[in-house]
């Protein structure tokens, strides 16, 4: 055990001090701050003159934009000016034109024939000079949509105070029978927590699976790993390694979360930026998917209900059982790999289970209650992932305990297959390895 100690503490120290290290723990807060500020910078930028003249040639829209203004977008992308021309004109007159001295970037025609009964028998036609993005047509298809339904509902005498009425959406309040704590909103916020957590999980298991894989290939091919195992065994070498960087990565953990927390808090409000401005506002101002204020105030407050205690608690747990579960596997792999064409074979079935697992947590968050996601946090390949990404759901006692045991007994199970492959793949260089000789290395005696 005091071997096992003292390659801890040199994994540790060494790769600690290293300038990389130090590089990446900052990277994370900083990355952050850039990322919000260039979200807001981006948001802002003027998205050009986007001026679109509006031809109805079927009189059914004039009528009503005499008496109502065509909303333009609420970002600015997008001015609509109702015009009084030729279509075929304009939009002759549009081709020839630069496109920096063309008066409108597009030009809607509503064609004569237009019925309001079968509005695509024709169809209205959108000839742009510059081309719209996703956003933009989604955002006029939503736009004469509208329009089009209240032209319909004034045929029908529908006045608009009763044109508003009809208008407006039902948003239940969901509320859980069991616990009192998940008010409306708290599912969107436990399924974002849960998103985040996991895929910290799923890539930390890949980086730091990553760097245990190539430090053991590194000592491999550098035959210092001769050296080491005349003093500790291959199984004290390999425990080493892996609890050594596995605190490593906890600590880079730790250290990204309390840094992301100082930038959040402290600099983004010296900024003027808060983590509700994003792009994504022009997005859904130009017709794209829309959370309601009140949504999100709830969603926003639902947060606080958080189980924080069992996260913090749990969390560490889950992500070191997922760590030393695989990375004895990743250091299995850096052992028997012999040339570099072999790891891509080799960290197949290793990273399968991994990826399997994120997309498992992406549905869970959606159905936290659903047998898949009882079974997935169960599983020992999959449950670091999936049962972070269900914590923020108040996971019952017993499923945790369950989760955690299995979690545990399946990083044993890894660590005995692992030290089957590394004891003797260690010492095997120039050799390309087949997976029956890694079956066999784990089924021999002694």
């Amino acid at each position: 055990m005091n071997k096992i100690w003292i390659i801890i503490q040199r994994e540790y120290i060494t790769r600690v001090k290293r300038p990389a290290f130090l590089l990446t723990t900052l990277l994370a807060p900083v990355g952050f701050l850039l990322l919000m500020v260039a979200s807001v910078a981006i948001s802002t930028l003027n998205t050009g003159n986007n001026n679109v003249a509006v031809i109805d040639d079927s009189g059914i829209f004039n009528a009503y934009f005499e008496d109502h203004n065509l909303a333009d977008a609420e970002d600015g992308s997008v001015h609509f000016f109702v015009v009084r021309e030729n279509f075929d004109s304009l939009a002759a007159s549009l081709s020839a034109a630069k496109e920096d001295e063309a008066r409108y970037s597009a030009v809607i025609h509503i064609p004569a024939a237009f019925q309001i009964e079968s509005p695509q028998n024709p169809a209205m036609v959108y000839m742009h000079v510059e081309r719209p993005g996703m956003a933009r047509q989604q955002f006029v298809n939503a736009r004469f949509t509208d329009v089009l339904n209240k032209i319909r509902m004034q045929q029908l005498n529908i006045s608009d105070t009763l044109q508003a009425q009809m208008e407006q959406t039902v948003k239940l309040q969901y509320i859980s029978l069991k616990n009192a704590e998940e008010k409306s909103g708290y599912g969107l916020a436990a399924g974002i927590a849960g998103l985040v957590m996991g895929f910290a999980i799923y890539m930390s298991l890949f980086f730091y699976g990553t760097m245990i894989m190539k430090g053991v290939q590194e000592e491999k091919t550098n035959r210092i790993v001769e050296v080491l195992t005349s003093s500790v065994k291959p199984f004290q070498l390999l425990m080493g390694k892996i609890l050594g960087v596995g605190a490593v990565g906890l600590t880079q953990f730790v250290l990204w979360i309390l840094l992301t927390f100082i930038v959040n808090i402290f600099v983004l409000p010296l900024l003027g930026i808060t983590m509700g401005d994003s792009p994504s506002a022009a997005a859904m101002q130009s017709g794209g998917p829309e959370m309601d204020p009140e949504s999100m105030q709830a969603m926003v407050y639902s947060l606080r209900e958080l189980p924080f205690t069992q996260i913090i608690l749990l969390f560490p747990l889950y992500f070191l059982g997922g760590f030393l579960l695989y990375g004895s596997l990743f250091a299995a792999v850096g052992a028997a790999m012999g040339e570099d064409s072999d790891q891509q074979s080799l960290m197949i079935p290793i990273t399968l289970p991994i990826i399997i697992s994120i997309f498992i947590a992406m549905n869970v968050v959606n159905n936290p209650d659903s047998s898949l996601g009882l079974w997935a946090s169960l599983i020992p390949f999959s449950s670091p992932i999936v049962m972070s990404a269900l914590l923020p759901f108040h996971q019952p006692v017993w499923k945790v305990a369950l989760s955690l045991l299995l979690l545990v007994a399946g990083f044993v199970f890894t660590t005995f297959i692992a030290a089957r492959i590394y004891r003797t793949g260690i010492l095997m260089y120039g050799k390309k390895v087949k997976f029956s000789e890694i079956l066999r290395w784990i089924f021999s005696k002694g």
